[in-house]
């Protein structure tokens, strides 16, 4: 194994066998050459390299086959078929329940997995101090665990994962129970871990998370790797799957209640404000004769009935830009081919930075607005006109059209496109009105000097 590999995978498959009745799994126990049970693939030729102190995510939907993955690499399953190498101490957040026995107290399985991960009781010593004052479970640290709630485990099971020193830390969906400062408080400590060179490997299903954490990703479906590459990329393929899957649903719906393809207009404008008017006339500058090219690394999906021809940024003064100054408004643009007719239509636009952290975005049902009908081969040029409150850097825009379902905002996906324009910001001319956030929000501040 390569000195700079953390964790290497090869082919590995995992077989497991499922029996009607329990009394199936001993007639094969004895009569090996029978087979009494169904095999379930939980994965099949998994391969991949993460490379010493990468953060690789691993998302999927429940069953995908994420925490049986996790478990091969702990080496807590072993892999029907396939190689697994893993180079440096393992601490391990697996489902909750797992790790500790429930009949010791917080104290005694501290030091058992002290133990278990190599460490002398001297060295537990050392750090048992630390990793009370971390967990914050008070008293309850000398009760058996089995009295503990779901949030006092997992506040005691991450901080003992993190005090032992390990090369990788494998975190699973158990921070999810804890509360929010406690989550941040992980979160903050995981990110200070990264810095110092551990490899993490990260399960979660909080898309914003994985982008924000990790340089990598592996998007499992059915047991199988569906994609894996660059966070951003891989956590868009997997909303863009789900997202398709959603249509799908909501169309069954629509096919239920309705004779026609699509809801009349009535079903979702009776809760939101009317307003039946053409829009205002606009200065186009996307092109409207034809598809143009979106930006490299562009990435589209959708039902279709709709097509985003162009899309443009347009400064303050109108004219197409890719540079955005520092509080200036902005203009976002597009032009919108309608290949099937519509009761409405909703647009909107999300920005977001080269990790694809979603920063600002809007939509028509957002913001109140309802469009009236639309023909098949009606274009539309549809605008959004903002002021930029974000810092100086690079961002992205996605741009999507689609078709209301209900008033909760359940919207059918026609056309999205997504990292369809690169824009830059500038840093503002004086340098007192820099700002160390993403983004900027008008504030009134005051003060009153009420002593001396």
């Amino acid at each position: 194994m390569g000195e700079k590999i953390a964790i290497s995978l090869n082919n590995v498959s995992k077989c497991f066998k499922r029996y009607n009745r329990p009394v199936d799994r001993l007639k094969e126990i004895l009569l090996p050459h029978k087979n009494y049970g169904q095999e379930f693939w939980a994965l099949r030729n998994i391969s991949f390299e993460i490379i010493k102190g990468e953060t690789m995510g691993i998302i999927g939907r429940n069953g995908a086959g994420k925490s049986t993955l996790l478990q091969i690499i702990c080496k807590t399953l072993t892999p029907t078929s396939g190689e697994v190498q893993v180079n440096g101490r393992v601490a391990a957040l697996l489902e909750l329940g797992a790790g500790f026995n429930p009949e010791f107290t917080g104290r005694e399985n501290v030091y058992m997995n002290g133990a278990i991960m190599g460490l002398s009781p001297q060295e537990i010593d050392e750090r048992f101090d630390k990793v009370a004052a971390f967990a914050d479970i008070g008293d309850f640290i000398d009760q058996s665990v089995k009295t503990y709630s779901s949030g006092m485990y997992v506040r005691l099971a991450f901080a003992s994962a993190i005090h032992v020193d390990p090369e990788i830390l494998i975190v699973d969906e158990a921070l999810a129970v804890g509360d929010m400062f406690f989550q941040a408080k992980c979160m903050a400590r995981m990110r200070e871990m990264m810095d110092n060179g551990v490899t993490v490997l990260f399960v979660s299903h909080d898309i914003g998370s994985v982008k924000s954490l990790c340089q990598r990703c592996t998007f499992l479906e059915q047991g199988e790797i569906k994609s894996i590459g660059k966070a951003s990329q891989v956590t868009e393929t997997y909303v863009s799957t789900i997202r398709h899957e959603t249509n799908q649903e909501l169309n069954k719906q629509i096919a239920q209640t309705t004779n026609s393809d699509y809801p009349p207009t009535d079903n979702f404008l009776d809760t939101t404000k009317k307003i039946q008017k053409a829009l205002p006339t606009i200065s186009i500058v996307v092109n409207i004769d034809r598809e143009t090219e979106f930006a490299e690394g562009a990435y589209r999906y959708g039902d279709g009935g709709a097509k985003i021809l162009d899309i443009k940024i347009l400064n303050h003064a109108h004219k197409i830009a890719n540079h955005i100054e520092y509080k200036q408004d902005f203009f976002i643009q597009a032009a919108i081919l309608f290949e099937k007719s519509f009761a409405t239509f909703c647009f909107g636009y999300l920005i977001k930075d080269l990790k694809g952290i979603e920063l600002i975005g809007t939509t028509t049902t957002t913001e109140n607005l309802e469009i009236p009908s639309v023909n098949a081969g009606d274009i539309y040029v549809v605008e959004a006109k903002t002021k930029n409150t974000l810092n100086d850097g690079i961002y992205t825009i996605a741009f999507g059209v689609e078709l209301p379902v209900t008033p909760n905002q359940q919207h059918i996906y026609l056309d999205l496109v997504d990292n369809a324009v690169v824009f830059k910001v500038n840093p503002p001319e004086n340098p007192l009105d820099k700002f160390w956030s993403k983004t900027y929000a008008p504030v009134t501040l005051d003060f009153a000097k009420i002593h001396g």
